[in-house]
């Protein structure tokens, strides 16, 4: 398969118009088929906030994207279980895909200093180039200083939406509206299954 593809994984907890919105410009900046979203079993790099069952944040992507034939989906963290690993997941991908070239790979610059504790990390930066996203506040400067040897990358500014999955978490624990915040089907699937109303989910 010589189909062009970036590679974004997350928590998605709940998935917003700013994961959507950036997957559309990455796709048009790097001239891509797919973009596909990768929901986290268990972070291995920060605790997973809330007690969202897998299979809600799994149910909310689907819908997210079921009206965007560019912007696809792999449960392969979640049905693998564990940890999720990076390394693991993109060694996958290269053969669910059958891949031909590196994928991209959607990575925001707040990560990129602890980019040498991930697992395997000699072996990733060998299989994927890196999209950094800069985040506010995280200037990205180049390679970590550990000097991680053949990383291609390229860094992007992309669009600045204020919006991200626990301020929606905050607003509909304090009863407060998320609408335009995630889509139509997203906010219905929150309601019907009371997601988010307690300080424990």
């Amino acid at each position: 398969m010589g189909a062009r593809l970036a590679l974004f994984g997350g928590t998605f907890n709940p998935i917003h118009i700013g994961h959507l919105r950036l997957a559309e410009d990455v796709r048009d900046r790097f001239a891509l088929e797919r973009v596909i979203f990768i929901p986290t079993n268990v972070p291995p790099h920060k605790p997973l906030e809330g007690n969202t069952p897998a299979s809600h944040r799994l149910a909310m992507l689907k819908l997210a994207l079921e009206d965007n034939p560019a912007l696809i989906y792999d449960d392969v963290e979640l049905r693998r279980g564990g940890q999720s690993y990076t390394v693991d997941t993109v060694e996958y991908v290269y053969d669910r895909y059958q891949l031909q070239e590196r994928p991209f790979f959607i990575v925001g610059s707040d990560l990129m200093p602890e980019l040498h504790t991930w697992k395997d990390e000699d072996r990733l930066v060998q299989l994927v180039h890196f999209i950094v996203l800069i985040r506010t506040n995280y200037p990205f400067s180049g390679v970590p200083g550990d000097g991680i040897m053949n990383m291609q990358y390229s860094v992007y500014e992309g669009r600045k939406l204020d919006v991200n999955s626990s301020e929606i978490r905050s607003l509909l624990q304090e009863g407060k509206s998320v609408r335009y915040l995630v889509t139509n089907r997203v906010l219905q699937y929150i309601h019907d299954h009371d997601l988010y109303t307690s300080n424990d989910g």
